[in-house]
């Protein structure tokens, strides 16, 4: 098969990001009057995600210093839902792939993945609590805020979550998530406020990073600003993440897929597929075939969202621990997106038999982008025929003229 050139561009997109770390939290923790807040001889919990949030460390360690300035005792929460096969074992194994430790951040971990009942709101759904939570004096809770890879609405992925879904430990995330997508933007914020009357949430920390994964925003805020805050900040978010350069593609190739890129594997954001039964498909990007290479490592076999695909290598279906992605997926309920792509022997013939299905007469005319993930866009390779179209747009610049496609775990020069 003629298969298309492809040419390295770079997307130069806004590189704002914070210098000092520990000064921004500082200057945050302080600005909302932490010492005021908390107690000499309190137990602290501050949660700690699953989400590869790139200052996680450096952040959780300052967070603990002013803790400990204070005279209360600070203890690190294991706060992810279903993630880790929904066992203690698993979630601490993924803080530690994180960086994050008792040695790192200078505090010990209260792993609990066992929850309390506090209550239930609308049909009958149960209030989840991780029992760790409720045995603290205070709760702050940390995570970045982005916008969901499932369902989109007033808040999404951030403060709100990391209380409802995280606190809420495997027990609480499904009870939510059977509940279906179409109730998610109202349910995660309703069941988050029933849990702040059941901890005390002394303060969200929010982040924000931009397109290369630099934290770009700090803020804290106080539980009484959370409901308002956290949509500004969601928006915020959203203006600068990254994406592909235009929204009619033929094929997009995904060298990798995996959690640590994104909860689905592929950010549905940036693909512009959700699969979800009830819920409708964006209207953009427009993308007639998605082919995905392979899994990283990272994921440790995770494949969740590895059905959002329509073809993919035998070499990622035999890295798939299924169990733990169908924990995943299942949780979620979101079953589409565990399914099996056509899968192929090898990335040529992944890409060649992906063309072939778009029935084009000539396939080297194609419309093509080739990504290292949905996390990574600011190197992306597009095809010849599109090569113009795409340097059209004022923050792309061509870096590498058009060459032949390079196949099986070779990635595109950077």
């Amino acid at each position: 098969m003629n298969l298309p050139l492809m040419a390295l561009v770079r997307q130069n997109f806004p590189g704002e990001h914070i210098k000092n770390i520990e000064e921004q939290v500082l200057c945050q923790l302080q600005g909302v009057g932490l010492p005021n807040r908390i107690q000499a001889g309190q137990k602290i919990g501050i949660t700690a995600g699953s989400r590869g949030i790139t200052d996680i460390v450096e952040i959780l360690q300052t967070v603990v210093k002013a803790v400990k300035a204070t005279g209360a005792y600070p203890v690190l929460i294991p706060s992810m839902g279903s993630h880790g096969g929904g066992t203690t074992e698993g979630q601490l194994a993924i803080l530690h792939k994180l960086g994050i430790d008792t040695k790192s951040v200078g505090a010990q971990i209260w792993p609990e993945t066992n929850t309390t009942v506090v209550g239930y709101i609308e049909n009958n759904i149960p209030i989840h609590v991780n029992k760790a939570a409720l045995e603290c004096d205070g709760v702050i809770v940390i995570n970045r805020v982005k916008p969901h890879t499932s369902f989109h609405g007033p808040v999404e992925s951030g403060i709100h979550k990391m209380i409802a879904v995280g606190l809420g430990g495997p027990s609480g995330a499904e009870a939510i998530h059977r509940q279906g997508a179409p109730a998610l933007p109202k349910l995660i914020p309703a069941m988050a406020t029933e849990i702040m009357q059941h901890i005390n949430l002394i303060m969200g920390l929010a982040i924000i990073e931009n397109s290369y994964e630099k934290t770009r925003k700090i803020a804290a805020v106080l539980p009484e600003e959370l409901a308002d805050k956290e949509g500004t900040l969601l928006e915020d978010a959203r203006r600068t993440m990254p994406s592909l350069p235009l929204t009619d593609i033929d094929l997009l190739i995904i060298d990798q897929m995996g959690k640590n890129f994104s909860g689905t594997g592929m950010d549905t954001n940036i693909i512009g597929r959700l699969r979800i039964q009830g819920l409708p498909e964006p209207e953009s990007p427009r993308i007639k075939r998605i082919a995905v290479l392979d899994l990283s490592s990272e994921t440790d076999g995770n494949a969740n969202g590895i059905g959002l695909a329509d073809f993919t290598t035998r070499r990622l279906v035999d890295k798939i621990n299924f169990p733990a992605t169908y924990k995943n997926n299942i949780t979620s309920t979101f079953t589409q997106r565990a399914m099996i792509p056509i899968t192929m022997d090898n990335d040529r013939e992944v890409v060649s038999t992906a063309l072939k299905s778009i029935g084009l007469v000539n396939p080297g005319q194609a419309r093509v982008v080739r990504v290292r993930n949905t996390l990574h866009l600011a190197e992306i390779q597009v095809s010849e025929s599109i090569m113009e179209e795409v340097l059209s747009v004022p923050h792309v610049e061509l870096i590498g003229n058009p060459a032949p496609m390079q196949f099986d775990g070779v990635r595109p020069p950077t």
